[in-house]
């Protein structure tokens, strides 16, 4: 086996990943508000132990830009 096999092996095949948690999603002006609290836990599969326990904040905005949409002249 290859050095990439065996890093896929022991990092994807073996290991799971456990997400938990809320989000709240709000219109405001422009675009988008996300808030809330992520629980992620990566977990060995084969020795069965948790390996990495993460508490995430989320606080974000996306901002969407004006449309222009042109129109056809009338005549």
């Amino acid at each position: 086996m290859s050095i990439v096999d065996d890093l896929v092996e022991n990092l994807v095949e073996r290991n799971t990943v456990k997400l938990n948690g809320t989000l709240t999603i709000s219109l405001v002006d422009g675009g988008l508000a996300v808030k809330g609290r992520l629980l992620s836990t990566l977990r060995d599969q084969r020795k069965g132990k948790d390996l990495l326990n993460v508490d995430i904040p989320v606080d974000a905005q996306v901002r969407v830009s004006d449309v222009v949409i042109p129109l056809p002249p009338i005549r």
